[in-house]
């Protein structure tokens, strides 16, 4: 958390804008809370916006349910609603060329279509900017590419030569290989079946980690119910 908002924090000072590609859904509300204090208690005046559509809805209903939240996050309603952001407002597609630094919010979060992409090509020609990727892109996607080291992405209007600098922060909501390996050791379970993720991970990952429990392990095929 701290390296992601001192990444924010020093493009914005110079000058730059940051987007972030984020799920509309649970990561999104996060890092805005994230990007909201860090804004409250360094005084910044630096505009900060989410894409509306599914982001904006899913938001309210997270302001709405807050007693639903956990136990931290509830806590704050006291003063007041966590969701009902001071810092942060919606973004409108005229805001993509206006001059100064600004963070952006935007779906999807693989960048393969819709507003952050759109954004992404307004703004990956300056080496002031910035794109965060706070979590996992799918093979083929143009985040994959980009956390691949492409610097030059086809687009429907033609390549684009990115200079903007690309980072990757993972906020990742699923468990990593060690969280697993944990879960497996605490359940001790029969089995072990893989159902999520690239087939040669997987099955390097039962090679190497599942096999020193000696529980027999599987990999779930893609066309399988």
């Amino acid at each position: 958390e701290r390296d992601f908002l001192k990444k924010v924090y020093n493009v914005v000072e110079a000058g730059g804008k940051v987007l972030i590609p984020v799920f509309a859904l649970g990561r999104a509300q996060e890092l805005c809370i994230l990007v909201e204090e860090f804004w409250e208690r360094m005084n910044l005046k630096v505009p900060v916006y989410f894409c509306h559509g599914l982001t904006e809805k899913a938001t309210n209903y997270y302001k709405l349910f807050i007693t639903w939240t956990n136990e931290k996050i509830k806590s704050t309603f006291v003063n007041r609603n966590m969701f009902d952001f001071k810092h942060i407002s919606v973004f409108d597609r005229s805001y993509v060329n206006n001059p100064g630094p600004m963070v952006v919010f935007a779906t999807p979060g693989m960048l393969h279509s819709g507003m952050s992409l759109n954004i992404f090509k307004a703004w990956c020609h300056d080496a002031k900017n910035m794109v965060i990727m706070p979590g996992y892109c799918v093979a083929g996607t143009m985040g994959h590419k980009l956390l691949n080291g492409s610097r030059k992405i086809e687009t429907d209007k033609g390549s684009v030569t990115v200079n903007m600098a690309v980072e990757y922060l993972s906020f990742s909501a699923h468990a990593d290989a060690k969280g697993i390996l944990q879960l497996i050791k605490n359940c001790q379970p029969k089995n072990v079946v893989l159902v999520h993720g690239e087939e040669r991970k997987l099955s390097f990952y039962i090679e190497n980690k599942t096999d020193q429990f000696e529980i027999q392990s599987f990999i779930l095929a893609i066309v399988e119910e």
